[in-house]
C-alpha cells in the first residue's frame, strides 16, 4: 500500500506521499496531459481536482497556454498557490456542479487525474457539466484506477483495502466499459479508453526500471493489458 501524503480536511486519502516510484508515475502522466494538449494546439486548459497543484504546474511549464486547476478544498488551494507559481498558472476554488461552473469560461481541454472515480455517483452530471465548460472541438483528458487490476481490485473492492487506503464512502475504480458507455451518454464523441500503466505508486526505486522494462510487452498483449492499473481517457466534445 503506498503511503500517505496529503488528506483533505475530511481525512480521506487525496495524494501518494513522493517515495519510490511515485514522482516517476506522475512526471509520466503529465506528461501524457501535456501531449493531450499539443495534440488539441489547446489555448486554455482546466484541470479538476488539482489537489495541491503539481500536475497543474507541471502542465504549465510544458505549454503555453492559459492554465486554470480548480478544487474545492481551501487547503489544497493554499498550499497550490504558495508552492507553484507561473504567468500562466493560477489556482481557483470550484464546485463544477456548483452554481456557476461557466464562470472561469470554456476551455480547449478539461483534464483530471484520479477525479472521476471519487464522483462516481454523479457521473452523468459531472460529465455533462465537463462538456459545457469544453469549447466547441476541445477535448477531455483523464487518468482513471481501473477496477480490473489487482491492486485496484484490493483498494476498492475489499473492507480492509477501503480502509487502509482511506477511501471516501463513494469511490469506486471503473471498469473500461462503465467509462465508455457513460462518456458518450452525456454528449462526448471519439471516447477512447486505453487500459495500461503497470507502475504501480510507492513501488521501491530499484524496481520501477524493472518493470519500465517489461510494461511495453504486457500491454501490447490483450491477455495482460487488462491487468494494467489505469484507464487513460480521451474524448472530444
Amino acid at each position: 500500500m503506498s503511503k500517505i501524503a496529503v488528506q483533505d480536511e475530511r481525512g480521506f486519502n487525496q495524494v501518494f506521499a513522493p517515495v519510490g516510484s511515485t514522482p516517476l508515475r506522475m512526471r509520466r502522466r503529465n506528461d501524457w496531459f501535456i501531449a493531450q494538449a499539443a495534440r488539441l494546439g489547446a489555448k486554455r486548459i482546466l484541470e479538476i481536482g488539482c489537489g495541491t497543484g503539481e500536475a497543474a504546474a507541471q502542465v504549465a511549464a510544458g505549454t503555453s497556454a492559459e492554465v486554470v486547476a480548480v478544487d474545492i478544498s481551501d487547503a489544497f488551494l493554499e498550499r497550490a498557490r504558495a508552492n507553484h507559481q507561473a504567468p500562466n498558472l493560477r489556482y481557483e476554488k470550484l464546485d463544477l456542479l456548483g452554481a456557476d461552473p461557466l464562470r472561469l469560461g470554456r476551455f480547449d481541454l478539461v483534464f483530471g487525474n484520479g477525479i472521476l472515480h471519487h464522483l462516481v455517483v454523479r457521473l452523468p452530471e459531472v460529465l455533462r457539466a465537463l462538456h459545457g465548460v469544453t469549447g466547441p472541438g476541445g477535448g477531455l483528458a483523464f487518468i482513471e484506477p481501473n477496477f480490473l487490476n489487482p491492486y485496484c481490485a484490493f483498494i476498492f473492492g475489499t473492507g480492509l483495502g477501503r480502509r487502509l487506503a482511506k477511501l471516501e464512502p463513494d469511490e469506486m475504480a471503473f471498469t473500461p466499459a462503465q467509462l465508455r458507455r457513460a462518456l458518450p451518454e452525456a454528449g462526448w464523441r471519439e471516447v477512447e479508453v486505453a487500459t495500461r500503466d503497470f507502475l504501480l505508486p510507492g513501488l521501491p526505486t530499484a524496481l520501477a526500471k524493472p518493470v519500465l522494462a517489461v510494461e511495453p510487452a504486457l500491454e501490447s498483449l490483450a491477455l495482460t493489458r487488462w491487468l494494467a492499473q489505469s484507464h487513460f481517457v480521451t474524448a472530444r466534445a
